[in-house]
């Protein structure tokens, strides 16, 4: 395979307006266009973030099925089948024209809690052939401190960006807050009710927000802790909790 480039781009949270510039440059020039999933036939979030800029006349979409087993092995084998995929649809299209462009697009920044870094180390020890660049996009955390427009940090305060887990407890969470003005957890609806739980152990329900699918039609930002109690709530939602001396 000659000249064949992939861009990952990072479409941002939610809202098609908040990809770059040189985002969208990167997937309207595009030959074809890979947008991941979970699960067969489900829905790609990067795919309707970005569907308004493509030419489907002209470019040619393929979704890809990411890997989410715990098992390593069978882990690595879905990542490499997945290299293989975009190896194949990027070699079918150089049959055609001496210049290949293709893009993945993915939420967020492509290099925050992304799970290409799997693909890409695929990628590179099978398909080196391929020149890979990376854009990034704008985080959900970003987003919705410009929505709630409140200051992450400022002059000496520090921040950390946590994904959630049932293994964070009091203890701990109160730690980060002593050692980090801002704490953002990240991806928190699967364990929304002990996050909750431990924030009001330490008196701080009312320093939080919480976003949900932020930039999405289905935004959900809100500072009322107890109205999240009352039905499931995404893995595409964080908590930003401050306590700021």
């Amino acid at each position: 395979m000659k000249r064949a480039t992939l861009t990952i781009v990072g479409v941002g949270p939610g809202d098609p307006e908040l990809i770059t510039v040189k985002g969208l440059r990167a997937i309207q020039a595009a030959n074809v266009v890979f947008v991941p999933r979970s699960r067969k036939n489900e829905e790609s979030f990067a795919l309707r973030i970005a569907q308004q800029w493509l030419d489907h006349s002209r470019q040619k979409v393929v979704s890809v099925t990411l890997a989410m087993s715990r098992d390593k092995n069978e882990s690595h084998t879905a990542w490499q089948k997945v290299a293989d995929q975009i190896a194949e649809n990027l070699a079918e299209i150089e049959d055609h024209q001496q210049e290949v462009h293709g893009v993945y697009l993915l939420l967020g920044d492509s290099m925050l809690y992304s799970t290409f870094a799997y693909l890409q180390a695929e990628l590179l020890l099978h398909h080196s052939q391929i020149k890979m660049q990376f854009i990034p996009g704008i985080t959900s955390f970003a987003a919705t401190a410009a929505q709630a427009q409140i200051s992450l940090a400022q002059a000496d305060e520090k921040i950390i960006i946590v994904p959630a887990s049932e293994q964070i407890d009091s203890k701990q969470l109160r730690s980060l807050l002593t050692d980090f003005e801002t704490v953002i957890l990240m991806k928190v609806g699967p364990v929304l009710p002990q996050i909750i739980k431990l924030l009001e152990e330490l008196a701080l329900q009312e320093r939080v927000i919480f976003a949900e699918k932020v930039g999405m039609p289905e935004e959900y930002i809100t500072q009322d802790l107890a109205a999240l109690r009352e039905k499931q709530h995404s893995y595409l939602s964080l908590l930003i909790v401050q306590q700021k001396k």
